[in-house]
């Protein structure tokens, strides 16, 4: 199926969506060869198809040390292919879904499954070039391949630095139809006479929404005290599902290679979860680590006005100290996190029972009645 499309000029909108489905591979992190990016067709794999011998990366790069997102972008350039000149001046292009050429030698594009009307284009982008020519991202959504649900192209012009675009689809549906199939492409070089070395990147692509396509929600349990001794860790988990991708985030920046259900968490800071099910995304409330340094490792001494022993312990542990402890709280986790002990502190001395304990290291922590940290540290169970 041939695309064509009316080019409009690129809008910087600021529009703020309530929610962001991420196109496959919108990051371009991965790739199935040196110069295609997978769920994606280059200007390469197109000449391929045609049965010129491509080998190498001459109009595709995966760029890993210009990105805006994740750890790679997709560099397109418009050049020429060695050793024929017949073929002329050729614009890096990707498109996502598959594609190739024709019997008439027309690129022709298919496309992915796609059911969303989505309300705003999203994406990042720079663009240069040596002289007077201009980029293009095109869109569209289409049904049986005949019903043109949406179809907008928008120009991108040179940009020195790294450009964030959020542009409004709403005004150009067609029709009010359920789309099935999504084509989106960006090519280098979008008039004639094409300039070579042409060059745009391009990182982020994603969609957005003021009412998602479905709903649901991302959360964090920690398994664990959120309060250790520096050294130590939490585990947190992130809610499970089928097909469910993660994202972990400590301060708002995404942790490299933190990509599993669970993050095993030892820094102080601000930790989050993005949830991805097939590109629907949500975003964790926030939970908050702190390592703290813990006064003499396992020694029975805690604090200059506190002693927790005897350590081992093996049927009770003493906590006392110099000052009134009446109201505070004790917890006591075992090594994986699980409250084991819960108990409120009276006093100066208490002894608390851990008779019913397993052989073991377990962390304790007394809190005030403003529930601030007062002590938290090791201590060992050997009957």
């Amino acid at each position: 199926m041939k695309t064509k499309f009316t080019l409009l000029a690129v809008l910087v909108a600021a529009f703020f969506s309530g929610f962001s489905q991420q196109v496959p591979n919108g990051s371009f992190e991965t790739w199935t060869n040196s110069y295609t990016p997978q769920s994606w067709i280059g200007t390469e794999a197109i000449l391929s198809s045609a049965g010129v011998p491509i080998t190498s990366s001459l109009f595709t790069f995966k760029d890993t040390t210009t990105f805006t997102q994740g750890v790679a972008s997709a560099k397109i350039v418009t050049d020429t292919v060695p050793g024929f000149p017949s073929i002329g001046t050729v614009p890096g292009l990707i498109s996502l879904g598959t594609g190739g050429l024709s019997g008439t030698g027309q690129p022709q594009f298919t496309g992915l499954p796609f059911t969303y009307r989505p309300d705003t284009l999203i994406f990042d982008f720079k663009y240069s070039s040596p002289g007077v020519d201009t980029g293009a991202v095109f869109v569209q959504l289409t049904k049986n391949y005949t019903d043109k649900v949406l179809q907008v192209g928008f120009a991108l012009t040179a940009q020195a630095g790294w450009m964030h675009v959020a542009i409004p689809l709403t005004s150009y549906y067609g029709d009010a139809n359920t789309p099935d199939t999504l084509q989106i492409q960006f090519i280098a070089s979008n008039v004639t006479p094409r300039v070579i070395g042409t060059t745009m990147h391009v990182d982020g692509v994603r969609f957005g929404y003021q009412t998602p396509p479905s709903t649901f929600t991302a959360s964090i349990t920690a398994g664990g005290p959120t309060t250790f001794c520096t050294g130590d860790s939490v585990t947190l988990r992130a809610n499970t599902g089928t097909g469910f991708t993660y994202q972990w985030k400590l301060n708002t920046a995404a942790i490299t290679g933190a990509t599993s259900a669970s993050f095993v968490a030892k820094a102080s800071g601000s930790y989050t979860v993005i949830v991805d099910s097939a590109g629907t995304l949500a975003t964790s409330q926030a939970v908050v680590i702190t390592d703290t340094t813990c006064v003499n490792g396992i020694n029975n001494i805690a604090a200059a006005n506190l002693s927790v022993y005897p350590n081992p312990a093996t049927t009770v542990l003493n906590i006392s100290s110099n000052v009134n402890m009446n109201g505070f709280n004790l917890d006591v986790y075992d090594i994986v996190g699980r409250l084991v002990i819960s108990q409120i502190l009276e006093n100066g001395n208490n002894a608390i029972s851990v008779a019913k304990l397993a052989n073991g290291t377990y962390i304790f922590r007394i809190t005030d009645k403003e529930n601030g940290v007062i002590s938290q540290n090791k201590f060992n169970v050997i009957k």
